[in-house]
């Protein structure tokens, strides 16, 4: 199962200055107690517009709020505003620092760009800027950075590196380019090959490849990030608890993962396209196995994965009037879970690890219903129809997984912190989704309704209809401002579920949109394992970290074993498989309240 995980883990030592071995913290600020003092930096930013590069920059200041609340101040040099692009990449960049940080929620940012742009571009060195105002070091002269970032510090490729490289040799003053890992061989704005090597040399200029922030940091700034508060992570994390002789059969997460086995595995005989159901079949089997093995955590994870598969299977034999009348069963059923989790009061991190992830899944059942239930009732398009079946499938399948964990006794190890922060995390977190929702929106949703010539609705089902994933994150982006009067931010678990559901949801997905075309003669394989290796590392590492609490997390681990599964089968999208579970241990780490050292 961690087969890809090791092969990953061996590449680390070969990406330039990519943060092997994480010598940074993942414990809450070293040295520090989370709070950015009141400084300013500023860094270069490269970025293309059309065909032509640019070289700007951007002031960044970050000060603590000392309760006040988070803020993001994002400007621009142009009166028509910042393009949602730009402000989902710099609030993926604050989410990036935080996590990996610990930094306090409760700082007030502000970022302003001396130009216009509407590209990820400027999302790592964002990140790498906050963490050096974090730190407390310099941004070397001389050294540029572009890049996007994803959520746990991975550096992702962007479009238009042989144009910013070319503005800047024109504009004169770098030496260093630093680019994604896999980009050194790129295509121009004329679909050209350009070696950026080659390229930069013509100013007397290196590019070097760095697969994430804390590399880039290195080289930027000439200092490594300070030492991880926990030892260095071991190629892939501590396993998951096993029996020895026969399985407990009544273990309490091994019982969930039953029933949600049985229940699924009811439900296939319904798919009516074989193949479908084949496949949907073999991952039941998959999760059998491990609940036959013992290992209960992998077990679940896999087990809702597989129900998942079961569930869009069987969604075209739903039939329009059941797709207009169940959904509001399961929304009853999903708001009446949320009511009692908000009313829950865990007291281990074990206890938190299965409230948080019933949380989620409960957000999840009650937006794709509330989806189902408006796509029915006012359809848009003729693709609504399948969008509601397949919304009211899966909003079963989310409702079948929350009630499983909501059973759970509770129990286990690992303190939670009762001065954390956790209405500052859901804030970053709902924002940061916002930020991403809006920027999907803007290009993904009206891109299809100019080129079909349709309103923005009908763009919508369209989209939702043909990407399960995307009907996922709209469904949540949908239910947004209803389920935020349900649960606000300074509200209990359901607060820090919804939040943590619709971020991890929409920026994969706003992600695979901004994906870059390699050369044909370019190895994108050997990138995409890269990447894969710096997530299984950041997220090993964050697992790792709340096993040190004296905590079992089954269930997060769980999860990480599911990533690094699916990461195997379709390694051109295996990082972002790690987002949710990345996310999910730097939550539960804040909650726990780390150490600090």
């Amino acid at each position: 199962m961690r087969r890809i995980a090791a092969a990953a883990a061996a590449l680390v030592p070969l990406l330039v200055l990519s943060g092997c071995g994480l010598q940074f913290s993942l414990g809450f600020g070293i040295g520090s107690d989370g709070r950015f003092e009141g400084s300013e930096i500023t860094v270069p930013v490269l970025y293309a517009s059309g065909k032509k590069g640019v070289l700007a920059s951007q002031r960044i200041t970050a000060a603590s709020a000392d309760g006040g609340g988070l803020s993001v101040d994002i400007t621009e040099n142009d009166v028509s505003g910042v393009d949602p692009v730009t402000q989902s990449a710099t609030w993926t960049a604050v989410t990036a620092a935080t996590l990996l940080t610990g930094a306090r929620p409760d700082t007030a940012y502000t970022f302003g760009f001396d130009t216009r742009l509407a590209t990820p571009a400027a999302g790592a060195v964002t990140a790498v800027g906050v963490l050096a105002l974090y730190y407390g070091t310099e941004v070397q002269s001389g050294v540029a950075l572009s890049g996007a970032v994803t959520p746990f510090g991975a550096i992702r490729p962007v479009s238009g590196l042989a144009e910013q490289v070319a503005a800047a040799v024109d504009a004169g003053g770098i030496d260093t380019i630093l680019v994604p890992a896999g980009q050194r061989t790129v295509r121009n704005a004329q679909g050209e090959t350009v070696d950026l090597d080659q390229l930069a040399a013509t100013g007397g200029m290196t590019v070097t490849e760095v697969a994430d922030v804390a590399g880039a940091y290195a080289v930027m700034t000439g200092e490594e990030l300070p030492e991880a508060a926990f030892p260095t992570p071991p190629p892939s994390p501590s396993p998951l608890a096993t029996v020895d002789g026969d399985p407990a059969p009544d273990d309490p997460l091994g019982v969930a993962a039953g029933d949600v086995i049985e229940t699924a595995s009811s439900a296939l005989d319904a798919a009516a396209d074989p193949a479908v159901a084949d496949a949907a079949r073999d991952a039941l089997e998959r999760a059998s196995a491990l609940r036959s093995d013992g290992v209960a955590g992998a077990a679940f994870a896999a087990a809702t994965t597989a129900a998942d598969r079961v569930a869009l299977a069987v969604a075209p034999q739903i039939s329009p009037d059941e797709a207009g009348a169940d959904p509001a069963r399961v929304r009853d059923a999903a708001a009446a879970l949320l009511d009692d989790l908000d009313r829950r009061s865990p007291e281990t991190l074990d206890d938190l690890d299965a409230v948080l992830r019933a949380a989620t899944a409960a957000t999840e059942a009650f937006a794709l219903a509330r989806y189902a239930e408006d796509m029915s009732a006012d359809p848009a398009d003729d693709d609504s129809d399948s969008v509601a079946t397949t919304a009211v499938a899966l909003a079963r399948s989310a409702l079948r997984t929350a009630e499983a964990l909501g059973d759970l006794p509770a129990g286990g190890g690992g303190r939670l912190d009762g001065e954390a922060d956790l209405a500052g995390v859901a804030s970053l977190l709902r924002r940061a989704g916002i930020a991403a929702s809006d920027a999907y929106r803007s290009r993904v949703i009206a891109a299809r309704a100019d080129a079909d010539d349709i309103s923005a609705d009908a763009a919508e089902a369209r989209v939702a209809a043909a990407d399960p994933a995307a009907l996922r994150a709209l469904a949540l982006d949908h239910a947004r401002d209803e389920l935020a009067e349900r649960a606000p931010d300074d509200r209990g678990w359901a607060a820090l579920g919804l939040a943590l559901s619709g971020y991890t949801h929409v920026s994969p997905v706003l992600a695979a949109t901004q994906a870059v075309r390699p050369p044909s003669d370019a190895d994108a394989a050997d990138a995409a394992t890269r990447r894969i290796a710096v997530a299984d590392e950041y997220t090993v590492s964050a697992v790792d970290a709340l096993l040190a609490t004296g905590a079992a997390v089954p269930i997060v681990r769980g999860a990480l074993a599911e990533a690094a599964t699916d990461a195997e089968a379709a390694p051109a999208a295996g990082a972002a498989r790690y987002v949710t579970t990345f996310v999910t241990a730097r939550v539960l780490a804040f909650a726990a309240g780390v150490e600090r050292s």
